[in-house]
């Protein structure tokens, strides 16, 4: 385990073994010859993402879980899209673009051949750990789109929460640069932050992109890196004018952590982006409420969980040490149905009472799980009852 800086909660939290256990019950898609017999949750100490959840939450579990929920969300969209569009996934070359400290790399190391797996990143830090944690080969990235040289072309890169970041100069000229690292049959997979996530009193410009300097992470330039909000028609015409006409597109909405937009990109020799228009979003959820009652040796439980699919959700997972419990998810919760644009959503909630096990510190873990056995994590962590 890395020496992390933030607290001994922490440090604590990502080497408890249930929560890599947990997180290996989630990986159901796994072949079972390349599946682990855990998941790697060590997190480098410099990690923004894992810091900024910690800050937004303040809260361990809360943090870690979201950290984790997010990757294996991002997995499980790339796993989807390489076996949806090649008809030998385990064979193409796969490009990580701005893959920070590895978030999905911890889990797509074991679907696809290290030998065929690269990680572009502008941190240093973050490369050396990636190429040394996950043993994949790393290729270095730098503020200017023309001095990136790879080497070599590409069957998929995979760009997230990059162009979410960017000004309206580099989102086309990194645009333009890494669709000339595909191969010619290639696919570009990038996401965005759509214009509908903007509160009512901003909005995009005459361009259709609002660039606002400042982020998550203030180890870079806000003036190459900020939070970025545009229209769909943007993204459309970049595409057009830094790719081609020629360009064949598809748009997966909210399709990253409830809010960024996937757009997928490929040429006239690239493959057929039809079977994408059944793709699976998953099922979602979060826990709003966790309270101990010591005195009546009582934990309260009380959240959200849906499905983004046709396919609905079967019930929410709680698992209390070795107990488990199939909750139905279905009081009225109309803020989730409205700020997540899904009507399907407005009865999701949940809320149940517990009487807490023997002993201290129980682990507790949640999980949002469709008819068919998907699941997605909402939470887990040891709960303190000291």
């Amino acid at each position: 385990m890395s020496e992390h800086p933030y607290s001994e909660p922490v440090r604590s939290a990502l080497a408890e073994e249930c929560l890599a256990a947990t997180l290996l019950a989630h990986c159901r898609w796994m072949d079972e010859a390349t599946a682990p017999t855990a998941i790697d949750t060590d997190i480098h100490p410099d990690c923004q993402m894992l810091g900024h959840s910690l800050r937004a939450h303040g809260d361990v579990n809360r943090a870690v879980s979201q950290y984790f929920s997010v990757a294996m969300q991002q997995y499980q969209v790339v796993r989807q899209l390489i076996e949806r569009l090649f008809d030998a996934p385990t064979e193409i070359d796969f490009l990580d673009f701005a893959c920070g400290f590895g978030r999905l790399l911890r889990f797509l190391v074991h679907s696809l051949p290290r030998e065929h797996l690269y990680a572009s990143e502008i941190q240093a830090d973050a490369l050396a750990w990636v190429g040394e944690r996950y043993g994949v080969h790393t290729l270095p990235s730098g503020p200017d789109p023309a001095d990136f040289a790879p080497g070599r072309h590409f069957d998929m890169i995979w760009v997230a929460s990059l162009f979410s970041h960017l000004p309206d100069a580099l989102f086309r000229s990194w645009l333009e640069r890494l669709a000339k690292s595909l191969s010619p049959g290639g696919v570009l997979c990038f996401s965005v932050h759509d214009e509908a996530l903007l509160p009512p009193d901003m909005a995009v410009g005459d361009n259709g992109m609002l660039y606002i300097a400042g982020s998550e992470n203030d180890g870079l330039d806000p003036a190459i890196y900020g939070t970025t909000f545009v229209t769909a028609d943007y993204v459309k015409s970049v595409i057009t004018e830094t790719i081609g006409e020629h360009a064949r597109v598809r748009r997966l909405r909210r399709l990253l952590a409830h809010e960024q937009d996937v757009y997928v990109v490929t040429g006239v020799h690239g493959p057929d982006l039809s079977p994408l228009a059944e793709f699976r979003c998953g099922t979602r959820g979060w826990l709003d409420e966790l309270e101990v009652d010591q005195a009546a040796g009582t934990l309260w439980l009380k959240g959200w969980a849906g499905s983004l699919d046709e396919i609905g959700l079967a019930h929410v997972e709680v698992r209390l040490n070795d107990r488990v419990i199939q909750q139905e998810a279905s009081e009225p919760t109309p803020r989730v149905a409205e700020v997540l644009g899904r009507p399907e959503l407005a009865r999701s909630g949940f809320s149940l009472s517990l009487p807490l096990p023997p002993g201290t510190d129980p682990w507790l873990a949640l999980s949002a799980v469709a008819e068919d056995g998907e699941r997605a994590l909402i939470y887990a962590g040891r709960i303190s009852t000291a």
